[in-house]
Protein backbone atom coordinates (compact mmCIF):
# COMPACT_ATOMS: atom_id res chain seq x y z
CA UNK A 1 0.00 0.00 0.00
CA UNK A 2 1.44 3.24 -1.04
CA UNK A 3 1.98 6.28 1.48
CA UNK A 4 -1.36 8.06 -0.58
CA UNK A 5 -3.69 5.25 -0.22
CA UNK A 6 -2.67 4.92 3.92
CA UNK A 7 -3.56 9.01 4.22
CA UNK A 8 -6.49 8.27 1.88
CA UNK A 9 -10.09 8.00 3.71
CA UNK A 10 -11.68 4.91 3.70
CA UNK A 11 -14.19 4.63 0.71
CA UNK A 12 -18.06 5.44 1.89
CA UNK A 13 -20.49 3.12 1.29
CA UNK A 14 -22.01 5.21 -1.49
CA UNK A 15 -18.27 5.21 -3.17
CA UNK A 16 -18.23 1.45 -2.67
CA UNK A 17 -21.29 1.12 -4.37
CA UNK A 18 -20.66 3.69 -7.21
CA UNK A 19 -17.35 1.28 -7.68
CA UNK A 20 -19.96 -1.66 -8.54
CA UNK A 21 -22.24 -0.02 -11.19
CA UNK A 22 -21.58 -0.35 -14.73
CA UNK A 23 -21.30 3.58 -14.63
CA UNK A 24 -23.94 3.99 -17.93
CA UNK A 25 -25.28 7.42 -16.47
CA UNK A 26 -28.88 6.28 -18.41
CA UNK A 27 -31.37 6.72 -15.51
CA UNK A 28 -33.19 3.76 -15.65
CA UNK A 29 -33.41 3.50 -12.26
CA UNK A 30 -34.92 6.46 -11.43
CA UNK A 31 -32.14 9.10 -10.55
CA UNK A 32 -30.38 11.31 -12.88
CA UNK A 33 -27.25 8.78 -12.58
CA UNK A 34 -25.02 6.47 -10.98
CA UNK A 35 -23.89 8.45 -8.54
CA UNK A 36 -27.01 9.42 -6.97
CA UNK A 37 -28.43 6.18 -7.66
CA UNK A 38 -25.08 5.19 -5.23
CA UNK A 39 -26.20 7.19 -2.30
CA UNK A 40 -30.01 6.39 -2.58
CA UNK A 41 -28.97 2.65 -2.16
CA UNK A 42 -26.47 3.55 0.68
CA UNK A 43 -29.42 5.47 2.49
CA UNK A 44 -31.87 2.41 1.46
CA UNK A 45 -33.38 4.28 -0.26
CA UNK A 46 -33.63 2.65 -3.69
CA UNK A 47 -33.42 -1.06 -4.31
CA UNK A 48 -30.63 -3.40 -5.47
CA UNK A 49 -31.80 -4.32 -8.20
CA UNK A 50 -33.05 -0.63 -10.00
CA UNK A 51 -29.89 -0.46 -12.04
CA UNK A 52 -31.64 -2.56 -14.92
CA UNK A 53 -27.98 -2.32 -17.52
CA UNK A 54 -26.33 -4.52 -14.13
CA UNK A 55 -29.23 -7.53 -13.71
CA UNK A 56 -29.73 -9.87 -11.03
CA UNK A 57 -26.04 -10.63 -11.01
CA UNK A 58 -25.12 -6.68 -10.22
CA UNK A 59 -28.47 -7.00 -7.73
CA UNK A 60 -26.85 -9.58 -5.48
CA UNK A 61 -23.85 -7.98 -5.26
CA UNK A 62 -25.35 -4.44 -4.39
CA UNK A 63 -27.74 -6.95 -1.74
CA UNK A 64 -24.60 -8.32 -0.06
CA UNK A 65 -22.52 -5.08 0.18
CA UNK A 66 -25.68 -3.38 1.66
CA UNK A 67 -26.49 -6.20 3.95
CA UNK A 68 -29.70 -6.85 2.50
CA UNK A 69 -31.01 -10.95 1.29
CA UNK A 70 -31.56 -11.40 -2.41
CA UNK A 71 -32.68 -14.57 -3.82
CA UNK A 72 -32.47 -14.31 -7.39
CA UNK A 73 -35.63 -16.29 -9.46
CA UNK A 74 -34.47 -18.98 -12.01
CA UNK A 75 -35.25 -16.68 -14.70
CA UNK A 76 -32.74 -14.25 -12.82
CA UNK A 77 -30.54 -16.72 -12.75
CA UNK A 78 -30.53 -18.16 -16.33
CA UNK A 79 -30.22 -14.37 -17.71
CA UNK A 80 -28.19 -13.03 -14.84
CA UNK A 81 -26.43 -9.65 -17.04
CA UNK A 82 -28.30 -7.98 -19.92
CA UNK A 83 -26.09 -8.26 -23.33
CA UNK A 84 -24.64 -5.02 -23.75
CA UNK A 85 -26.36 -2.53 -25.69
CA UNK A 86 -25.27 0.40 -28.36
CA UNK A 87 -26.56 2.93 -29.87
CA UNK A 88 -26.96 2.87 -33.86
CA UNK A 89 -28.13 5.66 -36.49
CA UNK A 90 -30.40 5.13 -39.60
CA UNK A 91 -28.46 7.10 -42.01
CA UNK A 92 -31.46 7.83 -44.23
CA UNK A 93 -33.11 9.35 -41.43
CA UNK A 94 -30.21 11.70 -39.99
CA UNK A 95 -30.66 15.37 -40.31
CA UNK A 96 -27.76 16.55 -38.90
CA UNK A 97 -29.55 18.86 -36.32
CA UNK A 98 -26.35 18.26 -33.25
CA UNK A 99 -30.06 17.62 -30.72
CA UNK A 100 -27.93 14.34 -29.63
CA UNK A 101 -24.65 15.01 -29.11
CA UNK A 102 -24.77 16.89 -25.70
CA UNK A 103 -26.66 14.38 -23.77
CA UNK A 104 -23.84 11.61 -24.99
CA UNK A 105 -22.41 11.18 -21.35
CA UNK A 106 -19.04 9.91 -23.06
CA UNK A 107 -18.95 12.12 -26.10
CA UNK A 108 -19.52 8.74 -28.13
CA UNK A 109 -21.24 10.86 -31.04
CA UNK A 110 -19.62 12.92 -34.20
CA UNK A 111 -20.86 14.81 -35.83
CA UNK A 112 -22.00 18.75 -37.08
CA UNK A 113 -24.91 20.56 -38.46
CA UNK A 114 -26.58 19.02 -41.41
CA UNK A 115 -24.40 16.32 -41.80
CA UNK A 116 -24.88 12.72 -41.21
CA UNK A 117 -24.17 11.91 -37.81
CA UNK A 118 -21.68 8.83 -36.05
CA UNK A 119 -21.27 6.94 -32.79
CA UNK A 120 -17.91 5.75 -32.15
CA UNK A 121 -19.45 1.64 -30.39
CA UNK A 122 -16.11 1.48 -28.37
CA UNK A 123 -17.36 4.65 -26.36
CA UNK A 124 -20.83 3.95 -26.16
CA UNK A 125 -22.58 2.73 -23.42
CA UNK A 126 -25.79 2.09 -24.47
CA UNK A 127 -27.64 4.79 -22.09
CA UNK A 128 -30.33 5.58 -24.77
CA UNK A 129 -29.83 9.30 -23.89
CA UNK A 130 -29.60 10.23 -27.23
CA UNK A 131 -33.10 8.86 -28.22
CA UNK A 132 -35.19 11.23 -26.52
CA UNK A 133 -33.81 14.55 -28.25
CA UNK A 134 -33.79 12.85 -31.67
CA UNK A 135 -36.69 14.62 -33.40
CA UNK A 136 -36.88 11.80 -36.18
CA UNK A 137 -36.37 8.59 -34.39
CA UNK A 138 -33.17 7.87 -36.22
CA UNK A 139 -31.60 6.18 -33.44
CA UNK A 140 -31.97 2.78 -31.89
CA UNK A 141 -30.65 0.90 -29.27
CA UNK A 142 -29.63 -2.78 -30.30
CA UNK A 143 -27.84 -5.58 -28.09
CA UNK A 144 -24.55 -6.59 -29.31
CA UNK A 145 -24.20 -10.27 -30.59
CA UNK A 146 -21.87 -12.19 -27.86
CA UNK A 147 -22.47 -16.01 -28.33
CA UNK A 148 -20.03 -16.77 -24.72
CA UNK A 149 -22.53 -14.59 -22.70
CA UNK A 150 -24.87 -16.32 -20.23
CA UNK A 151 -28.49 -16.28 -21.58
CA UNK A 152 -31.34 -18.49 -21.08
CA UNK A 153 -30.78 -19.81 -24.69
CA UNK A 154 -27.37 -21.26 -24.34
CA UNK A 155 -26.75 -25.04 -23.94
CA UNK A 156 -26.08 -24.61 -20.47
CA UNK A 157 -28.84 -22.97 -19.40
CA UNK A 158 -31.42 -24.88 -21.09
CA UNK A 159 -30.04 -27.98 -19.65
CA UNK A 160 -30.44 -26.43 -16.21
CA UNK A 161 -34.31 -25.05 -17.34
CA UNK A 162 -35.24 -28.42 -17.95
CA UNK A 163 -33.00 -30.64 -15.80
CA UNK A 164 -33.55 -31.50 -11.98
CA UNK A 165 -33.50 -28.84 -9.60
CA UNK A 166 -30.51 -28.32 -7.00
CA UNK A 167 -33.20 -28.75 -3.70
CA UNK A 168 -33.36 -32.31 -4.92
CA UNK A 169 -29.90 -33.04 -3.65
CA UNK A 170 -29.56 -36.28 -1.21
CA UNK A 171 -26.77 -35.46 0.28
CA UNK A 172 -25.46 -38.43 -0.21
CA UNK A 173 -21.42 -36.87 -0.89
CA UNK A 174 -20.94 -39.01 -4.24
CA UNK A 175 -20.38 -36.05 -6.56
CA UNK A 176 -17.50 -34.68 -3.52
CA UNK A 177 -15.76 -38.16 -4.06
CA UNK A 178 -15.84 -38.01 -7.68
CA UNK A 179 -14.55 -34.83 -8.94
CA UNK A 180 -10.71 -35.32 -10.12
CA UNK A 181 -10.49 -31.36 -9.48
CA UNK A 182 -10.83 -32.23 -5.15
CA UNK A 183 -14.10 -29.36 -5.70
CA UNK A 184 -17.18 -29.75 -3.60
CA UNK A 185 -19.74 -29.62 -6.70
CA UNK A 186 -23.00 -29.36 -4.96
CA UNK A 187 -21.75 -26.62 -2.39
CA UNK A 188 -19.86 -24.78 -5.76
CA UNK A 189 -23.59 -25.34 -8.14
CA UNK A 190 -25.52 -23.63 -4.94
CA UNK A 191 -23.16 -20.68 -4.94
CA UNK A 192 -23.35 -20.09 -8.45
CA UNK A 193 -27.11 -20.94 -8.06
CA UNK A 194 -27.37 -17.81 -6.20
CA UNK A 195 -25.28 -15.52 -8.04
CA UNK A 196 -22.43 -15.53 -5.57
CA UNK A 197 -19.67 -15.77 -7.98
CA UNK A 198 -17.59 -14.45 -5.59
CA UNK A 199 -17.99 -17.33 -3.26
CA UNK A 200 -17.76 -19.51 -6.38
CA UNK A 201 -14.48 -18.28 -7.61
CA UNK A 202 -12.85 -19.15 -3.86
CA UNK A 203 -14.77 -22.57 -4.61
CA UNK A 204 -12.94 -23.46 -7.00
CA UNK A 205 -14.71 -22.61 -10.29
CA UNK A 206 -12.11 -21.99 -12.37
CA UNK A 207 -10.51 -25.51 -11.52
CA UNK A 208 -13.55 -27.18 -13.34
CA UNK A 209 -12.56 -29.60 -16.83
CA UNK A 210 -16.28 -29.85 -17.34
CA UNK A 211 -15.62 -33.76 -17.27
CA UNK A 212 -19.16 -34.27 -15.60
CA UNK A 213 -17.90 -37.41 -13.48
CA UNK A 214 -20.13 -35.43 -11.16
CA UNK A 215 -23.26 -35.61 -13.03
CA UNK A 216 -22.48 -39.13 -14.10
CA UNK A 217 -22.60 -40.45 -9.85
CA UNK A 218 -25.69 -38.19 -9.32
CA UNK A 219 -28.30 -40.51 -8.52
CA UNK A 220 -30.92 -37.66 -9.12
CA UNK A 221 -29.52 -36.46 -12.35
CA UNK A 222 -28.92 -33.15 -11.01
CA UNK A 223 -26.87 -31.40 -13.95
CA UNK A 224 -23.97 -30.12 -11.95
CA UNK A 225 -21.74 -29.45 -14.89
CA UNK A 226 -24.31 -27.25 -16.55
CA UNK A 227 -24.07 -24.95 -13.21
CA UNK A 228 -20.65 -24.07 -13.51
CA UNK A 229 -20.69 -24.08 -17.46
CA UNK A 230 -23.25 -20.92 -16.83
CA UNK A 231 -21.10 -20.02 -13.97
CA UNK A 232 -17.99 -19.22 -15.85
CA UNK A 233 -19.58 -17.23 -18.42
CA UNK A 234 -21.42 -15.01 -15.53
CA UNK A 235 -17.97 -14.77 -14.32
CA UNK A 236 -16.30 -13.53 -17.52
CA UNK A 237 -19.22 -11.05 -18.44
CA UNK A 238 -18.60 -9.48 -14.94
CA UNK A 239 -15.61 -8.58 -15.73
CA UNK A 240 -16.26 -7.11 -19.22
CA UNK A 241 -18.87 -5.04 -17.88
CA UNK A 242 -16.07 -3.85 -14.89
CA UNK A 243 -13.61 -3.19 -17.86
CA UNK A 244 -16.40 -1.41 -20.20
CA UNK A 245 -17.60 0.68 -16.70
CA UNK A 246 -13.75 1.58 -16.01
CA UNK A 247 -13.59 2.72 -19.84
CA UNK A 248 -17.17 4.53 -19.45
CA UNK A 249 -15.90 6.25 -15.82
CA UNK A 250 -12.21 7.87 -18.38
CA UNK A 251 -14.63 9.07 -21.09
CA UNK A 252 -17.01 10.57 -18.46
CA UNK A 253 -14.09 12.53 -16.53
CA UNK A 254 -12.63 13.80 -19.91
CA UNK A 255 -16.05 15.03 -21.04
CA UNK A 256 -16.34 16.85 -17.48
CA UNK A 257 -12.77 18.12 -17.69
CA UNK A 258 -14.11 19.55 -21.23
CA UNK A 259 -17.17 21.12 -20.16
CA UNK A 260 -15.93 23.12 -17.59
CA UNK A 261 -12.93 24.26 -19.11
CA UNK A 262 -12.67 28.34 -19.04
CA UNK A 263 -12.88 29.58 -22.53
CA UNK A 264 -9.57 32.29 -22.77
CA UNK A 265 -10.92 36.23 -22.59
CA UNK A 266 -9.86 38.34 -24.77
CA UNK A 267 -8.33 41.39 -23.07
CA UNK A 268 -6.56 43.35 -26.70
CA UNK A 269 -8.84 46.20 -27.37
CA UNK A 270 -9.35 45.80 -31.28
CA UNK A 271 -10.81 49.71 -31.91
CA UNK A 272 -10.77 52.27 -28.87
CA UNK A 273 -13.90 54.09 -27.72
CA UNK A 274 -14.80 57.20 -28.91
CA UNK A 275 -14.72 60.07 -26.39
CA UNK A 276 -17.01 62.40 -28.67
CA UNK A 277 -19.56 60.45 -30.11
CA UNK A 278 -20.55 63.55 -32.18
CA UNK A 279 -16.95 63.39 -33.55
CA UNK A 280 -16.83 59.84 -34.48
CA UNK A 281 -20.35 60.10 -35.52
CA UNK A 282 -18.79 63.14 -38.08
CA UNK A 283 -16.11 60.77 -39.46
CA UNK A 284 -18.53 57.89 -40.16
CA UNK A 285 -20.93 60.14 -42.40
CA UNK A 286 -17.55 61.43 -44.17
CA UNK A 287 -16.53 58.35 -44.82
CA UNK A 288 -20.14 57.27 -46.31
CA UNK A 289 -19.74 60.59 -48.42
CA UNK A 290 -16.45 59.56 -49.75
CA UNK A 291 -17.57 56.03 -50.58
CA UNK A 292 -20.43 57.88 -52.32
CA UNK A 293 -18.30 60.24 -54.32
CA UNK A 294 -16.14 57.12 -55.58
CA UNK A 295 -19.13 55.14 -57.00
CA UNK A 296 -20.65 57.98 -58.33
CA UNK A 297 -20.19 58.53 -61.68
Amino acid sequence: MTTAEMQSPPATLAQRIEALLPLTQCGACGHSGCNPFAAALAARQAAPGACTPGGPALARRLADLCGQAYVPTLAEFLAPVPLPLVARIHEADCIGCTKCIAPCPTDAILGTGRQLHGILEADCTGCGLCLPPCPVDCIELTPQSRPDWPAPDRPGARTIATGTPLAACTACGQCDKSCPSQLAPHALATTVRALDTAAAVELGLARCTECRACDAICPVAIPLTAHFIHGKSLVLAQAEMATRASHAAGRQHVRRQRLTRALPTTTATLVATPSDRAQAQAGVNAALERARARRAP
